[in-house]
């Protein structure tokens, strides 16, 4: 946590860029919010809304159908007490007699007056306990066994209330199918006992005419249930029980699979109305509002981050590529050049930065050539000091002194020493080939091999085509003195020193190479360091104690990026106690070819 946190804030300290972007999604933010609000504060007040209007819309209906079952109350009580039916019933016999029918006949006629002007009902019957006669105003007079089944018993059970019953498949002759019949005691007051009973049928379709104007929409379902629980009729029969008695009134439940539910209940007879809509439906505009807000919201981040991405480019990206000119200035890469297509201030500025990296390309070139020349000037000054002659007729004196003793080891290394200063300092060149090179390098290891006394061999690997190539006298002398007294000499016998040469790829590589005492670690490091810093450009500032033994390669290096420019490179790779290497890198551009 604490990385990404310092990564953040790194970036936003580093980075204009993330700056301009957070600052424009600070703008952005108070707009989403108030969108997100909106679009939050529309959709509960369309929910809201629409949960009154369901609710109403229930409401109504249930009065609608509490006004049906008060007329079925009414109607019953008014049936049950008709001094028309009642005394006949009660007179009837158990075996019916000739007068008997007559009479109920009477009473299917006084029922179909009743249905002429009520058309909710389907069916008015009245059964007679005694002689099991059921009269129905759609079926006539018809025997009927009656004693076990279930709505005979719960109507008497009921000692007078008016009884919801709802028919099963098996009641279908009785009472008819798809239908709700009301039952009543016709004799609750009679002394008898006999069990004459009212029944009244209303087909579920009337109910499902009177619940159908609550659908919303046609993917909407309503159900009607009783006081407990039970499915009167709905406009489908998903849920054949109420599961929602906890719901209240103007409350929203949802099922299982997203839909929305409404719930009213009746104070008066307990029935209850169940409205199931698709929350999709429901929120369907609310949604294209909120959809729309969300692609007015993405499109203004968008727009943001490419309005910051442009003001980046044409404000910020001119500055960054001025600090890349700057830094590649301040590494001595003062042929670097910035493109400019630009005409305003940072046109002006990137232009001013170009001519003023190009007068310090002329005043350092100037500075260098100048040192060049006095460097010149005081090399060909020490050489006017000593007078060749006097040093080589003094060498030649020691030479045959040393033979006239018969000391031909001393008139060897004198010999040899004469040869190597001759070459050093004959002619006033300033480069040698690599084929001399190599012979005026013979000279002083032969004296060097004297000095040490055969500690080590010596090995040249000299490529056929750099022998015509011309390099700066005295660059590979004070590497192979370094081998030699840093490596060879403290290694002891079976020493082996290979001088090589090679070219690929437009360059031309020197080596020396030594299986002596290597170098440790830290040692290397450091040596690296001052050398990867003098490529650079850097001043090179070695420790006190190292500078003395760091001055051979200093001077190397130096007169090498003098002469050839930052293509002249210098390596050393070792390993402790067992090689050393040194390779020395030119440009062959850069090079003379006595063979041309």
């Amino acid at each position: 946590m604490r990385k990404s946190l310092r990564f953040l804030k790194n970036m936003y300290a580093q980075r204009i860029q993330v700056r301009l972007s957070i600052y424009f999604m600070l703008i952005l933010i108070p707009l989403v919010a108030v969108s997100l609000f909106a679009n939050f504060r529309s959709t509960n007040i369309l929910e809201g809304q629409t949960s009154e209007r369901t609710q109403n819309s229930l409401l109504s209906i249930l009065q609608n159908i509490d006004m049906t079952l008060q007329n079925m109350e009414d109607l019953s009580g008014l049936i049950s007490t008709d001094y028309s039916i009642k005394p006949v019933l009660h007179e009837a016999h158990a075996v019916l007699l000739t007068s008997d029918l007559y009479s109920f006949y009477t009473i299917m006629e006084r029922l179909g007056n009743i249905m002429a002007i009520n058309g909710s009902l389907q069916e008015i019957s009245i059964l007679h306990a005694s002689s099991g006669t059921l009269l129905s105003t759609q079926y006539g007079g018809r025997k009927v066994d009656f004693e076990e089944e279930p709505w005979f018993q719960s109507t008497v059970a009921a000692r007078g209330k008016l009884v919801l019953y709802l028919p099963q498949p098996k009641d279908a002759d009785i009472l008819g199918s798809d239908t709700v019949a009301f039952m009543r005691l016709m004799d609750v007051d009679n002394q008898d006992n006999t069990s004459n009973i009212l029944m009244m049928t209303m087909a579920k379709e009337r109910l499902l005419d009177m619940i159908r104007g609550a659908q919303l929409t046609s993917n909407t379902d309503v159900y009607l249930y009783a006081q407990d629980g039970r499915l009167l009729t709905g406009t489908d029969g998903v849920y054949d029980t109420d599961q929602w008695m906890e719901l209240k009134a103007g409350q929203v439940g949802r099922t299982v699979d997203g839909k929305l539910v409404w719930r009213m209940e009746s104070a008066e007879s307990g029935w209850s109305l169940v409205l199931v809509q698709p929350q999709a439906e429901l929120y369907k505009e609310s949604r294209q509002l909120s959809q729309f807000t969300n692609l007015i919201i993405l499109i203004s981040v968008i727009l943001a981050l490419l309005i910051s991405l442009g003001v980046y480019k044409w404000i910020s990206a001119p500055l960054t590529i001025l600090l890349h000119g700057m830094k590649q200035m301040r590494l001595g890469q003062f042929h670097t050049r910035l493109p400019n297509l630009r005409t305003d201030e940072l046109g002006a500025l990137t232009e001013s930065f170009n001519q003023m990296i190009a007068e310090q390309q002329l005043l350092i070139r100037d500075v260098y050539e100048h040192q060049l020349q006095l460097s010149k000037t005081e090399l060909k000054f020490l050489h006017s000091q000593i007078n060749p002659h006097f040093l080589y007729n003094t060498l030649d004196s020691i030479y045959w002194t040393a033979k006239n003793y018969e000391a031909d080891e001393i008139s060897e290394m004198v010999l040899n020493l004469s040869k190597f200063f001759r070459l050093s300092l004959g002619k006033g060149r300033e480069t040698f080939t690599v084929e001399e090179t190599v012979e005026h390098l013979t000279y002083y290891l032969k004296v060097q091999q004297f000095r040490f006394m055969g500690l080590f061999s010596i090995r040249f690997e000299i490529e056929e085509s750099t022998r015509s190539m011309c390099v700066l006298k005295l660059l590979l002398q004070p590497i192979v003195e370094n081998a030699i007294l840093h490596g060879l000499e403290k290694r002891g016998d079976g020493g082996e020193l290979i001088i090589a040469s090679a070219t690929r790829n437009g360059i031309l590589s020197l080596q020396v190479k030594d299986n002596g005492a290597g170098i440790s670690e830290e040692r290397l490091r450091y040596i690296v360091s001052v050398i990867e810093g003098m490529e650079q450009g850097e001043a090179s500032r070695p420790d006190e104690r190292n500078e003395e033994e760091l001055f051979g390669l200093r001077n190397v290096l130096s007169r090498m990026k003098l002469y050839y420019g930052d293509g002249a490179k210098l390596r050393i790779e070792s390993e402790r106690g067992k090689w050393t290497i040194v390779t020395m890198i030119f440009p062959i551009d850069r090079l003379e070819d006595k063979s041309a």
